[in-house]
């Protein structure tokens, strides 16, 4: 299993990413209420709603992208940048907004940085070996 795994690093991480958006679309969708009041006062409902219509488009490309026999490299890049702005989104909302979050809701935007990231980092040696592999 780990050796399928790692010889389809970048197909399996985007798979993965792609299935734990939607997944986090339907749990924003279902839940944007209690969501927002344990994130705090700057985390309305409406907003959540955005973040779950984002996601259904975000997890949809991910699954057209890790379903290619081998994923395109310039939409790995694409995830790759828009997994950074994400992560730099959640320091800036983390800096700047705090005031307007609770412990619970600070804690839940940087575990899901931190997460963002290493998958950033999954992708990016994911895409790495692949490029490799085709120059062999």
């Amino acid at each position: 299993m780990f050796a399928t795994l790692n010889r389809n690093l970048l197909k399996s991480i985007v798979l993965f990413d792609g299935v734990f958006s939607l997944a986090t679309a339907g749990l924003l969708f279902a839940f944007s209420g209690p969501i927002s009041g344990l994130v705090g006062p700057l985390a309305t409902p409406g907003i959540l709603l955005a973040f779950a219509v984002f996601f259904v488009f975000w997890g949809g490309f991910h699954l057209a992208v890790g379903r290619q026999e081998r994923p395109s490299p310039a939409a790995v890049r694409f995830t790759i940048i828009g997994d950074a702005l994400w992560v730099l989104g959640s320091v800036a909302v983390l800096v700047l907004g705090h005031g307007g979050l609770t412990a619970i809701g600070m804690g839940l935007i940087a575990v899901a940085a931190v997460a963002v990231a290493d998958i950033l980092l999954i992708k990016q040696i994911g895409l790495g070996r692949q490029q490799k592999t085709m120059l062999a």
